[in-house]
């Protein structure tokens, strides 16, 4: 049977709440400047080379070939399972098909809890497949399980409909069995558990074209994919992920760190908390998403977070930020220090807009308090309601840092770059950067009046290169 008779509410490892306490970290007091106009448009920069993605999951196999298996609300599961006389369940017909085999659920509403068992190693996927139009409704029946669907072995979902209505569960577990199974072309709603998709040590999974929405634990987090290590090789594309009261993805640790996660072309908007929260992970790359809506009020109150469109923290290392559209967030991307700090990160191709003093203490475009190995090079910013880079300027050092070849462009006030005092920067290395005519470049303990300098022309910008050694081949955009 596949239907087991009970199990725990929850997995012992459903604490995908962050583990950190979200630092909302308060730069020196700046005077105000008064408003100016925005400079013109300047030039796209030119992007660098990609960095190589994480390997991906193996492709999807063919289209399976082996016998359907129907299931409809007007079946038996004494039925044959075929089209004329199908069988009323889809736990019957999961216990009954072989790899290589397709489940063909039929419109209407199915109230079952599935675990969906291994066949054994090296077969081929069972495919469970919603048909018609609307597509079949999982909903739960006894909600003592931890998940509406609990993925072991190699299984694709497709076309699903799965309303948690309200209860503590997941919608969709991948436990530490499953391996290269996907979830795909599927809506998943409205659980007050830890997170909509739960993927905990599993490998070789790729979650593509969902929605995933409404996940939400009141005054705590519900995210709407959560990817816990020693998970490898997930791969996250073209989502639609919203409206849920944590972030629309977290990456953690589990018993060891997950690797190899791929975030790519998907829309990630107005949670309660962050888009992309990485911590303890390896090899994540974020790439060509639209991330936007950080924090959102209306779901969980401001100050649980600082509504970071990325954060990185907590050990990360090996993590790529590139050709992303970020935008209405308290930060766009954050590299903040701990006890291990956070090491090779590459924030490229980026364009950033419409940055929010949301929580207060914010409105950065990119946020550097600590870490080894960052280079931020090729981005845009603009209209940043604080500095557009915040670079070693939180008391944490940063080494190894380079920025090169970005715009920056100020908002209201036109603040575009603050540098920490020399000691927090060791081996900077600053080249040509492009920066609106009129903003503020900033750079704590050098000898420029109140320490910061207004780029009002070509000279000025030279007064700014020759007192900090850096900056060559800068620009001043008109």
């Amino acid at each position: 049977m596949l239907l087991l008779a009970c199990e725990p509410e929850l997995p012992a490892t459903d604490r995908p709440a962050d583990d950190q306490a979200p630092q909302v970290l308060q730069p020196a007091p700046e005077e105000p400047l008064p408003p100016e106009a925005s400079p013109p448009e300047a030039s796209p920069p030119q992007p660098s080379p990609p960095t190589p993605a994480p390997t991906p999951p193996a492709p999807p196999p063919p289209v399976p070939a082996g016998r359907s298996w129907y299931v409809s609300t007007k079946g038996s599961d004494g039925g044959a399972g075929t089209l004329a006389a199908p069988l009323r369940t889809i736990g019957r017909a999961a216990a009954l098909a072989k790899p290589g085999e397709v489940i063909r659920v039929l419109p209407g509403v199915y109230s079952e809890e599935l675990v969906l068992e291994s066949r054994g190693s090296g077969v081929a996927a069972i495919t469970l497949r919603g048909e018609g139009s609307p597509r079949p409704t999982l909903v739960p029946k006894d909600k003592v399980r931890s998940a509406v669907i609990r993925v072991q072995g190699r299984w694709n979902l497709e076309n699903l409909h799965i309303d948690v209505g309200g209860a503590r569960m997941f919608a969709v577990l991948f436990d530490a069995n499953a391996n290269q199974s996907i979830l795909s072309g599927s809506e998943l709603h409205g659980g007050t558990s830890g997170a909509g998709v739960y993927v905990e040590g599993a490998r070789d999974i790729t979650l593509q074209n969902n929605t995933l929405h409404h996940f939400i634990k009141p005054g705590d987090d519900a995210h709407g994919v959560v990817v816990v290590g020693p998970s490898r090789n997930i791969v996250i594309r073209s989502n639609d992920i919203h409206h849920n009261s944590g972030d629309s993805i977290q990456c953690q640790a589990g018993t060891a760190p997950a690797e190899s996660v791929l975030i790519e072309d998907n829309t990630l908007h107005d949670e309660g908390e962050n888009g992309v929260d990485i911590k303890q992970c390896v090899r994540v790359t974020v790439r060509d998403n639209v991330i936007s809506g950080f924090p959102n009020t209306a779901i969980r109150a401001a100050g649980s977070s600082a509504g970071e469109a990325v954060l990185i923290h907590a050990s990360a290392r090996e993590i790529l930020i590139q050709g992303n559209s970020i935008s209405r967030a308290g930060r766009g991307v954050s590299v903040l220090s701990s006890s291990t700090p956070v090491e090779n990160v590459r924030i490229e191709g980026n364009h950033f807009r419409d940055i929010r003093n949301i929580p207060a203490g914010n409105g950065h475009g990119i946020r550097i308090a600590g870490a080894k190995n960052v280079k931020v090079t090729d981005n845009i910013l603009e209209n940043t309601a604080s500095y557009g880079l915040m670079l070693a300027a939180d008391g944490g050092v940063v080494t190894g840092l380079e920025v090169r070849n970005n715009f920056l462009r100020g908002g209201t006030q036109p603040l575009l770059l603050r540098l920490g005092a020399e000691r927090f920067r060791p081996g900077l290395v600053q080249r040509e950067n492009h920066y609106a005519r009129g903003g503020v470049l900033k750079a704590d303990g050098e000898n420029f009046p109140g320490e910061q300098l207004t780029v009002s022309s070509p000279e000025k910008l030279e007064v700014w290169r020759q007192v900090l050694g850096v900056d060559q081949g800068a620009t001043v955009l008109e």
